[in-house]
This record gives C-alpha cells, sequence and structure tokens, in this order.
C-alpha cells in the first residue's frame, strides 16, 4: 500500500471520528463509560485538524516530507499508548462495548501508524 493511500485511509478515519466525537460528544462518552464530555469534544476538534493536516499532506502535488509523516506516526503511536493506559488503570473507558471499541480503534489506529513509518520517506 503506498504512503499516500495510507495517510488517506487515517485522514478518513480522522475526519469521521472526529466527527462523532464534535457532534455526539456526550453520546460518546456514555458510549466510552466516563469520560468528560469536553474532552471528547477537543478530541473531536483535533481529530479534524488532523485529518486536514494528513489530507493536505499527501495532496500537494508534492511526496510527503519525512518529518510530516514522523509527526503522524508519533501521533498514531500516542493514541495507542494513552487508549493503553485508560484501559490498564480502569479510567474512563469503563463501558464493555467502549473497551472493545477503544481496542478495535487503537488496533486500527496502530496499524495506520506502522504503514506509514514503514513508507516513511528517506530525505
Amino acid at each position: 500500500m503506498s504512503l499516500a493511500t495510507v495517510l488517506r485511509l487515517n485522514a478518513l478515519s480522522c475526519f469521521v471520528f472526529g466527527g462523532i466525537f464534535l457532534l455526539q460528544p456526550s453520546g460518546v462518552a456514555a458510549f466510552l463509560g466516563a469520560p468528560p464530555v469536553p474532552l471528547i469534544a477537543a478530541l473531536g476538534a483535533a481529530l479534524l485538524i488532523n485529518a486536514a493536516l494528513l489530507w493536505a499532506s499527501q495532496h500537494k502535488g508534492r511526496a510527503p516530507q519525512r518529518h510530516e509523516v514522523l509527526f503522524f506516526c508519533l501521533g498514531d503511536g500516542l493514541w495507542v499508548l494513552a487508549t493503553l493506559v485508560l484501559l490498564a488503570f480502569g479510567l474512563w473507558i469503563t463501558a464493555t462495548a467502549g473497551q472493545v471499541s477503544a481496542l478495535g480503534v487503537a488496533a486500527m489506529v496502530g496499524t495506520l501508524g506502522v504503514l506509514q513509518w514503514r513508507a516513511l520517506p528517506v530525505q
């Protein structure tokens, strides 16, 4: 899979989840268990910004820059780590369906991060 394709998939996932988090923060919080609703809304806004950055990085008529891809890999890694820490300590993601979904999303995000890392441009 090409780097541009992985970046587009990552942008799409950030756009979808960002939109859901921003438009339905109370519903997302209730589904997950007990996270603060304002935090969910803020994450939604951050994900939408990240989606725009991901899209722009591969849509400028040039190859994505190494530092851009590293930034996205770092963000994906932090998402996975934060999810695992929250689950391990029983914080905020306390509902069973939320835990299963959070693990699924973390697996997807981690996979996208690894695919980006493997396609990292040499510069």
